[in-house]
């Protein structure tokens, strides 16, 4: 590969989006539409901090270096399919990365339809497939074809001498071809890396998996308060990361609490109130913006910083959650273990937020420990001041002495 031609990536938090797929080989790996914050099919959640994770772009390159190794070549490329896409409809393949001279169609992000032209052949069939100046095999994660690898322009082998048409005796004004082609070894050696490609992938869904169980609440799916705690602190380093004090972005912060919860445990049992923080998972979700980060404080106590959010701003959030969590029918599943009543009818449940605002309600002294303290105990004596007024509302937390 030569040093013009630079290998070309997505960058990580565009190609998570291509793994957000379950290993189908393994045990509990299900094929459904499930898109809880992490799924028992082990999807992953579009939004994990990559900071904290294996640089994807970094092994998309790692790959494409090996693979213009064993089969010298003037450009390749590889294509996944998005797994959000496919189960709306749409089936297409993105150049994730790339290297050598340009081809238009496989232009870094360009998207190919899936089952036209060379390597739609590649992806419906699942086989490999080679002309004299291309050659492509299918990527595999577990028993699914999620992509393609391909490679254009058969460069000089170092070791093994390339294949070259043999010259032939024509009329001079017929020029000769003197271009280099794939042979049945080369495809065969492309075959043979993609296992390993099928595997390095599988690997990264793994890990990937691994470190975000970690910060996963395992009833809810939620973010457990550790994470939101690092996360919090996070968003302050960043509110405060401008030269003027209090100058930098907002950051609320939501408090809520359910409201007498503690009768759903004792009129239907702790498996009810265990089916219901699980059913409001999906509820708090749908009703935050993408960038929020909801957890499970413990309990029936959830938190959710909001960044780039002003108290005004927060707080028509909170109530616009606090109307769609009171308008939640739960518990209406066919779970023999409920009793009928509830299956037949389900429950309602209300909450209490509490709204604080780093800009607004948080004096600036102290260490960032005592600020980020100070910012959770705002949000949580308001929530209290809701329940004291009544409960079913929201309350917005008055600025720190």
């Amino acid at each position: 590969m030569s040093s013009s031609s630079p290998i070309q990536t997505l960058t990580p938090e565009e190609i998570s989006r291509f793994l957000m797929r379950s290993r189908r080989d393994r045990p509990d790996a299900a094929d459904t539409d499930d898109t809880s914050p992490l799924s028992a099919a082990g999807r992953l959640d579009a939004r994990f901090d990559h900071r904290f994770d294996i640089r994807l772009d970094e092994h998309l390159r790692e790959v494409l270096l090996r693979a213009d190794g064993l089969v010298p070549s003037e450009g390749g490329a590889i294509l996944l399919d998005d797994p959000r896409s496919k189960r709306m409809g749409q089936h297409r393949l993105t150049v994730i990365g790339r290297f050598g001279m340009m081809d238009q169609r496989c232009a870094l992000g360009a998207r190919l339809p899936a089952y036209e032209g060379f390597e739609g052949t590649i992806y419906r069939q699942g086989v490999p497939l080679a002309t004299a100046d291309v050659i492509g095999v299918p990527v595999v994660i577990g028993k699914s074809i999620c992509g393609v690898l391909e490679l254009w322009g058969r460069r000089a082998d170092p070791i093994v001498p390339p294949v070259v048409p043999p010259v032939v005796e024509k009329d001079k004004a017929d020029p000769i071809d003197t271009r280099l082609r794939y042979t049945p070894r080369d495809l065969e050696i492309l075959r043979i890396f993609a296992a390993y490609i099928s595997s390095s992938i599988q690997n990264a869904l793994d890990a990937l998996y691994a470190r975000e169980l970690t910060r996963r609440d395992n009833l809810t799916g939620l973010y457990n308060d550790r994470f939101l705690h690092d996360r919090l602190t996070d968003e302050i380093e960043r509110a405060e990361s401008y030269h003027a004090p209090y100058n930098g972005p907002q950051v609320s912060l939501l408090f809520l609490d359910l409201d007498d919860f503690k009768h759903v445990n004792d009129q239907y049992g702790h498996l009810a109130g265990s089916r219901t923080l699980r059913e409001l998972a999906p509820v708090l979700q749908s009703n935050l913006p993408q960038r929020a980060i909801c957890a499970r404080y413990g309990g029936d106590e959830f938190v959710a910083i909001l960044p780039d959010t002003s108290s005004g701003a927060a707080h028509e959030l909170a109530e616009s959650l606090r109307l769609s969590i009171a308008q939640a029918k739960l518990l209406t599943g066919t779970d023999d273990l409920l009793p009928a009543s509830v299956r037949a009818q389900g429950i309602h449940v209300t909450c209490s937020i509490g709204v604080a605002n780093y800009h607004d309600h948080v004096s600036p002294f102290g260490s960032i420990d005592r600020r980020q303290n100070a910012l959770l105990h705002l949000a949580d004596a308001a929530m209290y001041a809701a329940k004291s007024k009544g409960k079913n509302r929201v309350e917005l937390a008055p600025p720190e002495d």
